[in-house]
């Protein structure tokens, strides 16, 4: 039986290593080590809160501040990396991306991040349990075919920055970039 996670992953990872191959120089900036950085478009972190009357109070001013705040780390995280060239999704139109309602609308961030010239989207969102019980989960998708390339997500307890913090530096780092430069440290071994 094969693992859905590993499955995605290598998905991932051949969709980056043909892209790095193919990509010209109208489509990334130049990385570190000469490869082509893939565009990626990171939306705003969302939240999707199934707390006991979360939903009819709505997200909290709190809670707002804390998405902004994950969301600008993402961004720095994943532009650090190396892989990526963060996208500025400031001027997407779609109601969907200004609504912060991305993680209910079926894959359409794929179609946003192509008309923002990304090669990839990348959708997180906090799913909140309760206070103490909560997740975190991401997606990246190819911007052309909408094909999900990556699903990542993982457990939190506690609705403060550092639990917040600590769960996206964790999937960002162990869910994505981790398996991708490794797989570039071997291509420059060979």
């Amino acid at each position: 039986m094969s693992d859905p996670r590993r499955n995605a992953l290598s998905q991932l990872a051949g969709f980056l290593l043909a892209l790095l191959a193919s990509a010209a120089p109208s489509l990334a900036e130049p990385a570190q080590n000469g490869e082509r950085r893939i565009k990626l478009a990171v939306f705003d972190l969302e939240l999707d809160d199934f707390s006991a009357g979360g939903p009819i109070a709505g997200e909290s001013a709190e809670e707002t501040a804390r998405l902004k705040r994950m969301t600008e780390l993402a961004r720095r995280l994943l532009g650090e990396s190396g892989l990526f060239e963060i996208v500025d999704v400031s001027g997407a139109n779609d109601p969907e991306v200004r609504a912060h309602w991305l993680r209910k609308c079926n894959g359409c961030e794929a179609k946003a991040a192509l008309a923002l010239g990304a090669d990839m989207s990348f959708l997180g969102f906090f799913r909140k349990i309760s206070v103490m019980e909560q997740n975190l989960e991401f997606l990246v998708r190819d911007a052309r075919t909408g094909e999900a390339l990556n699903v990542s997500q993982t457990d939190l307890r506690n609705e403060t920055d550092e639990s917040w913090s600590r769960a996206l530096r964790f999937l960002i780092k162990r869910g994505l970039v981790d398996p991708e430069l490794a797989k570039a440290a071997q291509r420059v071994e060979r």
